[in-house]
This record gives structure tokens, sequence and C-alpha cells, in this order.
């Protein structure tokens, strides 16, 4: 079975992806970082200045195939005229 690595993004910054995980085909190691990022997720939503949590999906070459995101954003909208 193939190898695949991951590397995490969170608030701490990048993991090193020194360990492969075996799947059967890339298809079920993307599904796996799904999960992954997922379980991130429930540990704590991103926070500035990052904002952002992924996880990066490397090859057994480590050349990178994927790499899925969480972006956490505030996107103010004006309450329109004030009535005072």
């Amino acid at each position: 079975m193939p190898l695949f690595y991951f590397r995490t993004t969170d608030q701490e910054g990048f993991s090193a992806e020194d360990r492969g995980f075996e799947f059967e085909d890339e298809h079920a190691a993307l599904l796996e970082a799904k999960v992954a990022l997922a379980e991130m997720a429930a540990d704590g939503l991103p926070q500035e200045p990052v904002s952002m949590i992924g996880v990066q999906v490397l090859n057994e070459d480590r050349v990178l195939l994927v790499e899925m995101r969480l972006v956490f954003e505030t996107i103010p909208h004006s309450a329109g005229p004030s009535l005072s």
C-alpha cells in the first residue's frame, strides 16, 4: 500500500510530515485528511492572527497532492443608518 504524509497547520504553525501512513489509495488518504481537519476544528476554531487550520496531503515522494483548509472569518456588515 502506498504511503502518504500529512502536514498540519494550526495556531502553532506547521507540523513536520516525518511519519508516513499507509492507505489503500489517494481517495482513502483524502478522506482521512478530512477527518483530521474536523478533529482539529473540534479542538478549537482558528484564531487571529492566522485564522486558519489546514492539512496538506503528500504522496510517498513527498509531493503535495492537496491542501484542505478551514478558515475562520469575521465579516462586519453595516447596520444601516443610525436611528438616533
